[in-house]
């Protein structure tokens, strides 16, 4: 799986996001105005004027804000909700396994984080692949649920770049969770691998990749766990992702569903806090 397409109408990016700050604490509401250019520079159909573009875009700012999005870390209680997003999402060749997500919740759940929303069974958004999975937001309204829309997946490796062997679940890592291997999760790893980025089809266009993404680069940079994270993207998601602070390290030797990735690393040390 792989960091999926945000342009496209079917949001692929996983191989198993330059934006203005958005400061997305855990719990917190995300309500940054970003423009959502990320979701429409690929859909324009034809020529628009500058007010009609700025009444699109305040717009799908609005669907985003109704919807009260807020950021926590992923554990393995978000399973079920993982998997079916990741089942609407991405085709089956490029899906993560199921027993991936076993491991990475399990193993680097701190390096997991998923994007949600409070949906009350009567709304729209309850008829979405994730409700039926969701928990309740809070206990004293068991009928909200705290449904998952968005998420990035990963954990960490000893090489600068995400790697097939980074892609992989250690050996007997449920007999012996101190892995020493190049296979999997490294606790020791200075790079953090984005194994998944990804939004719910009936969510994307609203700015939401651009949202988690942003909160997860300022969570990972400020907990000084790594120093870098790294990526795989096809060549119509290069210019996206060095828009996001990426560098694009040329192709990369991962053969995953087919392979023709590009291989991009984000250096914490030349960013710089919140940048």
């Amino acid at each position: 799986m792989m960091p999926q397409d945000l342009f496209s109408d079917s949001l692929v990016a996983s191989p198993e996001s330059q934006t203005p700050r958005l400061d997305v604490s855990e719990g917190s509401t995300a309500t940054g105005n970003d423009g959502y250019n990320e979701f429409t520079i690929h859909r324009q159909e034809g020529k628009r004027s500058s007010a009609q573009q700025l009444r699109t875009n305040r717009a799908k700012v609005n669907e985003r804000n109704d919807l009260h999005p807020y950021v926590q870390t992923l554990s393995l209680s978000n399973l079920e909700s993982c998997v079916a997003l990741e089942n609407a999402v991405f085709s089956e060749l490029e899906r993560c396994a199921r027993e991936k997500f076993i491991y990475r919740l399990t193993t680097c759940p701190e390096l997991c984080l998923g994007l949600f929303s409070s949906t009350p069974p009567n709304s729209p958004n309850a008829s979405i692949p994730t409700f039926p999975t969701a928990r309740p937001a809070d206990s004293a309204s068991p009928d909200l649920k705290s449904v998952l829309i968005a998420m990035v997946i990963s954990t960490k490796t000893m090489s600068p770049t995400v790697t097939d062997e980074s892609m992989d679940v250690a050996p007997n890592w449920k007999i012996n969770p101190s892995n020493t291997s190049i296979h999997g999760h490294r606790e020791d790893g200075r790079t953090i691998a984005i194994h998944s980025l990804s939004v719910l089809p009936a969510f994307q266009g609203r700015g939401l990749g651009k949202t988690i993404m942003k909160a997860y680069q300022q969570r990972m940079e400020t907990s000084g766990i790594a120093d870098r994270m790294a990526l795989l993207a096809h060549d119509h998601l290069e210019e996206m992702y060095e828009g996001m602070g990426f560098e694009n390290k040329g192709k990369s030797d991962v053969r995953f569903a087919g392979g023709g990735w590009n291989s991009l690393t984000y250096e914490f040390a030349e960013h710089g806090p919140g940048s």
